[in-house]
């Protein structure tokens, strides 16, 4: 039996959701749980799948608690060592669970991994989280695979698809919850990212293509709702773990993007950044528990 569970978060996805539930059950070390949490789909996901995933468990919420609510509610049901997050549009090459998990056998102070994620483009989505001049980037993003090199030490993963040790997540969880629930969606990871660090455990990188992001559905769903976290989380991550980033300069970054936006024309983003921005100086996150249903396996 697998030491590893496994958490898709859904919100109406389509056929890249079957894509991924399929790159999973075809991992050469499967997992022994897969939670598939319902955040608030029109059509339930029990009613879109055409089978049930082997080992599944799937979770709903009523309405979208958003990816850090979604995250924590599924930690109730997984219990083994390790947990690993995977967006409903990755599909994941069927060496990608193995290699992860091996890499925690290294050090038991390493408590995240992932692999160089591709975009459908081909070139990097991501390679691990970095702090550039004070801001955070998903590092290589945009740029050829082969420019990654065999580097393997990051500041952090991207829960676009990582692993992560169970014990590593409860032990510098806030309230019991593995994500802030109040950043709701983007730089949750960043977050997490800065507390592990603070509390002495490591992340690494498993210099190898081993997951492939075809879409990013979040920003859609969210509407304008996007923009506003996007700007505001970054500030209460500067804010919450002082060293880790650096609000001028993301301030800095903020109006060169307000600049940006205002040249194209498009005036209404270009006014909703300043709001987000004071929201995020002025404000620091709250958050409530809220609770979801859990629907019984097949027979």
């Amino acid at each position: 039996m697998s030491d590893v569970d496994l958490i898709v978060l859904d919100l109406d996805g389509g056929p890249l959701l079957e894509e991924c539930l399929a790159s999973i059950e075809h991992q050469t070390m499967r997992p022994a749980t897969t939670v598939v949490f319902d955040n608030g789909s029109r059509v339930p996901v029990e009613e879109r799948l055409r089978r049930r995933p082997e080992n599944a468990v799937i979770a709903r919420s009523a309405e979208n608690i958003g990816f850090s609510g979604g995250v924590n509610e599924s930690m109730r049901f997984v219990s083994a060592r390790f947990v690993g997050l995977v967006n409903n549009d990755v599909v994941l090459e069927p060496g990608w669970l193995a290699a992860l998990r091996a890499i925690f056998d290294r050090d038991d102070r390493i408590a995240a991994v992932q692999s160089i994620i591709r975009r459908a483009d081909g070139v990097i989505d991501g390679a691990g989280i970095a702090l550039v001049e004070g801001m955070y980037r998903q590092r290589f993003n945009g740029r050829p695979i082969h420019e990654v090199g065999n580097e393997s030490d990051v500041w952090g993963v991207s829960a676009t698809a990582a692993l992560y040790r169970r014990e590593a997540l409860e032990g510098t969880s806030i309230g019991g919850r593995v994500l802030h629930p109040a950043f709701f969606a983007y730089y949750e990871d960043v977050e997490l990212a800065a507390r592990l660090r603070e509390a002495g455990w490591s992340a690494h990188l498993v210099p190898e293509v081993l997951a492939t992001h075809w879409a990013s559905s979040t920003a859609e769903s969210l509407g304008t709702f996007a923009t506003r976290l996007r700007v505001r989380n970054r500030y209460w991550v500067a804010r919450l773990h002082p060293g880790t980033g650096s609000v001028r300069a993301l301030i800095g970054e903020d109006l060169r993007r307000i600049g940006g936006l205002l040249r194209r024309g498009w005036l209404s983003e270009a006014f909703r950044v300043p709001s987000a921005m004071a929201q995020g100086l002025m404000t620091l996150p709250r958050f409530e528990s809220r609770g979801v249903s859990i629907l019984p396996r097949d027979p």
